[in-house]
């Protein structure tokens, strides 16, 4: 009977090693109804699913080397539009290992639309994956830095922007936070420079590396050097053919590119170029904009007030403001409405024109800052964020 005992137990062995490995995601989320689905998402698509019962959920896979997913809890399944649905849950880094995801409440989760809900108070438990736990190192690291920036933004908006939608500008404490939130943005690069340097066979570095690419204006050289951080063992990954797809769309508007030129259509309907506007040696901003465009719109009392001030006389800030209206007649309303005095030309192929197919603009308004030899030196700047950057490159010329 023993020799049986020893049998089966070596048995039962023997089938656990050769169970194939993956993760298993323990979930509780207390207060949440019975029947909700929980997913693991990868950013906009599902990647697996569960069922909540009493609280409590499991998720089982695998991953190829850990990775950041979004884990969130369907709190409204008979909505189908994203806008609508109620989702909550965060970020968790998975590994193939066993971890333990629990938080004191469905109301301590974060909304997906974060505009819907504030989060009740109470932290988010994520056990037994190591990767999400080098990834919570690198979040305390760069925390005092994030929340120095969010502090001067929030800050900027009430003092600033808010005002300038109705043409006040209060320029000298725009650039002061603007510097404040440069100050803050410049550490926090540093620290995800660092990171990579330090964890190069980590996909938490991809994972920090993307998010250098989104919020950082790099030249193709830096761009080539992030990718040679990581470790030739993770270049086979989806992630990181993911970031290296990102910088090659970000190549025509790296920083030292020279900008590229595209055909477009004046005021007078004629096809021009742009290189027929951009001005050799001085400096320049072609912005992209579109009348249909609220935050464009915006934008337009704070870029008169520039021009009013840099863009005439000796040593003027050339400006080229491009739609991308499809509709003439809205372009043309648009013009005589703001009454932009500076060059003004049209891609009236829209989203289907040069504009976004030899830049690959994300969103608009978008600009970029041309130095004398019309290479770029600058983008996406607004606000007061353009006051630093003339200040910088033309001198101090706003009322003391």
């Amino acid at each position: 009977m023993k020799k049986y005992c020893i049998f089966f137990w070596c048995l039962g062995v023997l089938a656990a090693c050769q169970r194939e490995s993956g993760y298993k995601i323990i979930g509780s989320v207390p207060g949440t109804p019975d029947g909700m689905k929980v997913y693991l998402y990868n950013w906009n698509t599902p990647v697996d699913s569960g069922v909540v019962k009493s609280g409590k959920f499991v998720l089982m896979g695998k991953v190829d080397v850990p990775v950041r997913y979004q884990l969130w809890v369907d709190l409204s399944p008979d909505k189908k539009a994203n806008f609508e649905k109620d989702m909550r849950g965060s970020d968790i880094f998975v590994d193939n290992t066993d971890i333990r995801y629990e938080t004191p409440s469905i109301d301590s989760l974060a909304s997906r639309m974060s505009f819907q809900r504030e989060a009740v108070k109470g932290n988010v438990s994520v056990v037994g994956s190591p990767a999400h736990d080098l990834y919570l190192k690198y979040k305390e690291k760069i925390k005092p830095y994030r929340d120095k920036n969010s502090a001067a933004w929030n800050k900027y908006l009430e003092v600033y922007h808010i005002p300038a939608l109705d043409g006040v500008f209060n320029t000298r404490e725009g650039i002061a936070l603007v510097r404040q939130i440069q100050a803050a943005e410049k550490e926090m690069k540093r620290i995800q420079w660092d990171f990579i340097a330090e964890n190069p066979m980590s996909s938490v570095s991809i994972d920090v590396a993307q998010n250098i690419v989104f919020s950082s204006k790099l030249s193709k050289a830096e761009m080539d050097r992030l990718l040679q951080m990581i470790d030739p063992s993770l270049h086979h990954v989806v992630a990181y053919k993911e970031l290296k797809e990102s910088m090659e769309d970000l190549y025509p508007i790296a920083i030292g590119e020279k900008y590229r030129d595209i055909e477009v259509v004046n005021e007078e309907g004629k096809t021009v170029h742009l290189a027929d506007y951009v001005k050799s040696g001085q400096y320049n901003m072609v912005e992209f904009w579109a009348s249909w465009c609220g935050p464009c719109r915006g934008e337009i009392p704070h870029l008169r007030h520039v021009y009013d001030i840099y863009g005439k006389g000796e040593d003027a800030f050339n400006m080229i403001s491009i739609s991308i209206d499809n509709k003439e007649d809205d372009w043309k309303k648009a013009l005589k409405e703001e009454e932009m005095k500076w060059v003004q030309l049209c891609d009236p192929k829209g989203f289907e024109g040069s504009v976004v197919n030899k830049y690959k603009i994300r969103g608009i308004p978008f600009c970029l800052i041309l130095d004398r030899e019309g290479r770029i030196i600058d983008h996406g700047v607004r606000g007061a964020e353009l006051d630093v950057v003339l200040v910088d490159l033309l001198g101090d010329r706003y009322e003391k």
